[in-house]
């Protein structure tokens, strides 16, 4: 019996943890939930920011929302890719543009929340970037696997492009070193279509940087 006794203790503190951990996710989940909640609110109330376009932002950071209707990701986007904004909405990498401007517009998110299910994306997907000022519309050109060592996948485009940076593998648990990328154009600003003719290739897996 005191053996028995004694092989229950170690059940017991694996029980506890596991307690444990997924109270810290519900605390999480919830958090994040209602942070987008209200943000979605505020963001929808606010009114167009007039003249030249500059990156108008909620208090909290959040100046746009992401949305891919086939993968039924919509997320909200938010200046910085730190934890603060990582654990409550898609990251704007700041070193980039911003949505609609002519350049390489980047953004980075956790692939086990907002980003979930983007690994089934597809060639012409259509990806909608809603801001404060305008509504913009890219279709995917392409998406790939590239090592941690890359950024040249952030590098600046001839033509009003997106970029769009998690982590990959998508089903391993624990570190995901890799990384999974989505290159889109510009197909069309506000009310008025803008056709895109330049497309650009996968990045050349021959160059290195640091990646995301």
């Amino acid at each position: 019996m005191t053996t028995r006794a004694a092989l229950r203790w170690p059940e017991r503190i694996f029980f506890i943890f596991g307690l444990l951990l997924l109270g810290l996710w519900f605390k999480n989940n919830s958090e994040a939930r209602t942070f987008h909640s209200a943000e979605t609110k505020k963001l929808e109330a606010a009114r167009l920011v007039e003249g030249p376009w500059c990156p108008a932002q909620l208090e909290s950071g959040v100046f746009g929302r992401i949305e891919i209707p086939r993968l039924g990701i919509s997320a909200l986007i938010a200046e910085g890719t730190g934890p603060a904004q990582l654990d409550r909405a898609v990251g704007h990498i700041s070193s980039t543009v911003f949505p609609g401007q002519l350049g390489n517009c980047a953004l980075a998110g956790h692939r086990d929340s907002f980003l979930r299910g983007l690994g089934d994306v597809r060639e012409n997907d259509v990806i909608r970037i809603d801001t404060l000022q305008d509504t913009y519309t890219y279709a995917v050109e392409w998406g790939t696997v590239v090592e941690p060592c890359r950024v040249d996948v952030l590098d600046d485009t001839a033509s009003p492009s997106l970029t769009v940076v998690t982590c990959f593998p998508f089903h391993d648990v624990g570190p995901a070193p890799r990384r999974f990328v989505v290159r889109a154009r510009l197909i069309e600003a506000g009310t008025n279509a803008t056709s895109i003719s330049h497309r650009t290739a996968p990045p050349s897996q021959g160059r290195t940087a640091e990646g995301r």
